[in-house]
């Protein structure tokens, strides 16, 4: 009773504190303004901040920043306890014990509810927020009691980690502009379309931010962000736009780089010439991939065979197979029993007296600002064509190429696979994924990525994801190019920031050195 009468009295007190801030806040409020840093961020007209209803990937970064979840990924992407203090699991249903004293920025203790209503405002978000696949991946999640939460998992392994990863609001706040969060940062100022001001929150259950306040500004093209920061009228932000590319290579300028969840990987045409293996291979081979990489991606892309983004703690560095070997290519298509029969440099073979040649289309389609993707696709068909293939490029629109996927009218698709966080392989890899488009499938592969659901504990899962890589080199359902990156552009030392992402690319901020 002692002990229930202390918290209530100590809960109380945080929130008229807290309320007392909230209410006395502005801009400019801390003394002087000294430890402000002034970021840019690109975002739609009337962009929404709530985390429930977010979509922008800038205001996603900065919400990171105000709210925390129950799993947090660390700079190797694996997921550690950061609002729960323990957990178990027992057939495919995990019970999650949250950390007693953690206070939302309105003084309210967080309790098992506030988790299981924003795991349902997520569920019926919009498909585009960055956390409503991840909590798909759940069936349910209930309070037990007070501090304890019970989650099961269309997944039985420790995957299910990662649905955890979501933000947690308090719940009688939820539908607000700015719900409460319990993060190392508040919102003092908001006005949409303008500007945001977060400043550090002083009920933290951690150490107490170093920088005291952040003050984002909007911008609606990222042309406009780079004269600021060149201006000094911003001091940081962060982009994968290709168009800020060569700014890092400034003297002005220090950038950090994070890989972000996008795909670039060609998908054969399995029922044509490219259900070869050895053609498959032969292609990876030819690619020249350091002068893609530079040349066309223009250093914002990190060549990767398989889709798992190599700074993850899953990614197994034997997948890293092919590499720029010309000779190497010819070899493979030398064993499948093609030569340069004519003396024209493409190579060719009899069959049925009928004199055949490889002939492989590329199909490709750009995004609205940029021809990086089409740019890439010349220069695969250019390294196609130095060792005898006879490569051409078809440019068209994102339905043409969906529509020519989905009749097979092509031999290779140069696509980005718009992937998760959440290293779920499932829709893109098995049989009848969503996101399987070349059908390819087999007994063997299916049952690799079953065993890495049901991998239990981390070591298993590692273990799981090693095997499912080699058998993705080795046999190559989906050729895969690389993962684009972005980066954090500042005129401020980056000292401090650890395991950026997407979605979370100011990870450490708090701790900014000077």
């Amino acid at each position: 009773m002692k002990r229930s009468l202390m918290n209530k009295t100590r809960r109380a007190l945080s929130a008229l504190m807290a309320l007392a801030m909230l209410c006395c806040a502005a801009p400019g409020a801390l003394a002087g303004d000294s430890d402000v840093i002034i970021f840019g961020y690109l975002a739609a007209y009337d962009a929404k901040l709530n985390p429930f209803l977010c979509v922008d990937r800038d205001m996603a970064s900065i919400n990171s920043l105000m709210y925390e979840s129950l799993f947090e990924l660390d700079a190797n992407q694996q997921p550690q306890p950061l609002l729960a203090e323990s957990w178990a699991c027992n057939d495919g249903v995990w019970t999650i014990n949250l950390r007693t004293g953690i206070l939302f920025h309105n003084g309210i203790e967080l309790v098992a509810q506030d988790v299981v209503n924003s795991y349902e405002l997520l569920r019926n978000s919009a498909s585009n927020n960055p956390y409503y696949g991840r909590v798909q991946m759940l069936k349910s999640v209930t309070a037990t009691d007070t501090f304890t939460v019970t989650v099961e998992s269309n997944y039985p392994g420790y995957i299910t980690l990662y649905a955890l990863t979501f933000p947690i609001a308090q719940r009688d706040t939820a539908y607000a502009a700015i719900p409460m969060g319990t993060g190392p940062y508040w919102c003092v100022n908001y006005t949409p379309d303008e500007m945001i001001r977060l400043e550090a929150n002083p009920l933290w259950w951690k150490q107490q931010p170093t920088i005291e306040a952040l003050e984002f500004h909007h911008y609606w093209d990222i042309s406009d962000m780079l004269a600021a920061l060149q201006a000094g009228e911003v001091e940081m932000f962060q982009t994968r736009s290709a168009t800020a590319a060569l700014t890092k290579k400034l003297s002005y300028a220090n950038s950090m780089d994070y890989s972000t969840t996008a795909y670039e990987a060609l998908i054969p045409n399995l029922s044509g010439i490219m259900g070869d293996t050895n053609l498959r291979r032969a292609v990876m081979y030819a690619i020249d991939y350091s002068t893609l990489l530079s040349n066309v991606y223009l250093d914002m892309a990190q060549q990767c065979e398989v889709p798992i983004s190599p700074s993850s703690w899953l990614y197994e560095s034997r997948s890293a197979v092919y590499y720029y070997s010309p000779e190497r290519a010819m070899q493979y298509l030398y064993d499948s029993g093609w030569a340069d029969l004519t003396g024209d440099t493409l190579l060719n073979k009899l069959d049925d007296n009928v004199l055949q040649y490889i002939d492989v289309r590329i199909i490709v389609f750009d995004d609205s600002t940029s021809k990086v993707r089409s740019n890439a696709a010349d220069m695969i068909a250019e390294n196609l064509r130095a060792v005898g293939i006879n490569a051409s490029v078809e440019k068209l629109e994102r339905s043409e190429v969906r529509s020519r996927i989905k009749d097979g009218d092509y031999e290779l698709a140069l696509v980005p696979l718009n992937l998760s966080e959440v290293p779920d392989l499932i829709p893109l890899l098995s049989s009848g994924g969503d996101i399987n488009y070349n059908g390819y499938t087999t007994a063997e592969l299916d049952q690799l990525l079953i065993n890495c659901a049901r991998a239990e504990d981390a070591q298993s899962m590692q273990l799981a994801y090693a095997d499912l890589q080699a058998y993705i080199v080795d046999n190559l359902p989906i050729m895969g190019l690389c993962f684009r990156t972005g980066m954090v552009l500042s005129t401020r030392p980056l000292t401090g920031l650890s395991g950026i992402r997407e979605t979370d690319a100011y990870n450490g901020i708090e701790f900014l050195a000077e």
